[in-house]
């Protein structure tokens, strides 16, 4: 298939972490993939490019831009578009209107748009997204929940020799504990509750380190968390490692996968923590909470019941070495059979299929004729 991938945002954040997988994994099976993004530079057009796969930066600011991106599909025969953030939804939308070919959108965070009504298929990446879609309208046929894949060997496997210069610089072999937030330094990520929970385990009798892997270092939020560690006498307990591509090394190191956050879509993150073999903990009725449903193989966080009872179910399980262990290899092999980056591009090259073929039997003419 020859498949147009749109991306509006150009930046670090974990839309663009899966939409390059997406890109990534697609290309790997044969597939040829173009892609275009908001402007000629930046992560994911450097990425894109050392992938192997054509790049082209647009301005997505008007009509000028949806006809040059028209002839992006006569040239490269394209089959199927797919967008990913909102300004890309509706360049989609608009471009599938003017070629006739159909359009997919991929729902990355918990937010609704009018734009998903006239996509062909919105793929989300939980049921919480798919049940806001439905409370919104949107037809239950039209909504496909695919999970994102990972590189699930990186995960399992890390670098032996980055893993040791990430275990002499945290001095992880001090600590009994060993916590891993990976999240932007924004307000949403809810890192306060991460912080609150190394206290707790502390107060326990525990020697915890939490590892907050995430940009910004500077502002009023990443200042507020410094004070927040300083006001309950935690700095030798919280080691912030900036952003850094050097994730499984870290997890590797760690015992648990935190992601607290709200307002979340998924949380790859906590895939990944489970690839790397650490039971993982999300915020109950968010989009993370579904993969401790389903697979039992974390905690749920709840804001009512507050941070002991997380606290306590931790210490237990640390404690008991043997159930720890056990439950470390299932999330390793959970994350084997469900979370690969194969599985992920099969399901996604799939839906593509499904929708081409009815979308040859659609009415409306291609705006050439």
């Amino acid at each position: 298939m020859n498949i147009l991938q749109i991306i509006s945002k150009n930046d670090k954040y974990g839309a663009q972490r899966i939409f390059l997988d997406q890109v990534r994994v697609l290309h790997q099976m044969g597939h040829t993939v173009i892609v275009v993004g908001r402007g000629t530079e930046g992560y994911v057009a450097e990425s894109v490019r050392a992938l192997g796969v054509d790049y082209h930066g647009s301005p997505m600011k008007g009509l000028k831009d949806i006809f040059s991106l028209r002839q992006f599909i006569k040239k490269y025969n394209i089959h199927i578009i797919h967008t990913t953030l909102d300004r890309a939804d509706y360049f989609g939308v608009l471009l599938s209107w003017v070629t006739g070919k159909p359009v997919v959108s991929t729902m990355m965070v918990p937010r609704y748009h009018i734009g998903f009504r006239f996509a062909d298929r919105v793929v989300v990446l939980s049921n919480k997204q798919r049940d806001l879609l439905k409370a919104k309208g949107i037809k239950p046929a039209k909504i496909s929940v695919i999970r994102p894949g990972i590189d699930v060997e990186r995960f399992s496997n890390p670098d032996k020799g980055k893993r040791e210069f990430w275990r002499k610089k945290l001095e992880t072999d001090n600590y009994t504990i060993i916590f891993c937030h990976i999240a932007s330094l924004i307000p949403r990520k809810a890192h306060a509750v991460s912080i609150e929970l190394v206290a707790e385990c502390k107060k326990r009798g525990e020697e915890p380190l939490l590892i907050i892997i995430g940009d910004p270092l500077h502002g009023e939020y990443y200042e507020s968390l410094v004070q927040k560690i300083r006001d309950l006498g935690l700095e030798r307990n919280v080691a912030f490692t900036g952003w850094t591509s050097e994730v499984p090394e870290i997890l590797s190191l760690s015992h648990f996968t935190l992601l607290p956050s709200e307002n979340e879509a998924l949380g790859i993150v906590l895939m990944e923590g489970m690839a790397a073999g650490t039971p993982v903990i999300a915020r109950e009725g968010e989009g993370g909470a579904e993969l401790i449903e389903e697979y039992g193989r974390g905690f749920l966080y709840n804001p009512e019941e507050g941070i002991d009872v997380i606290a306590e179910n931790i210490s237990a399980l640390r404690t008991n070495r043997p159930r720890y262990e056990t439950l470390s290899k299932k999330c390793r092999l959970i994350a084997e059979e469900e979370f690969s980056l194969l599985k992920f591009g099969n399901r996604l090259a799939g839906l593509y299929r499904s929708i081409i073929g009815k979308a040859s039997n659609r009415v409306f003419k291609n705006a050439e004729e």
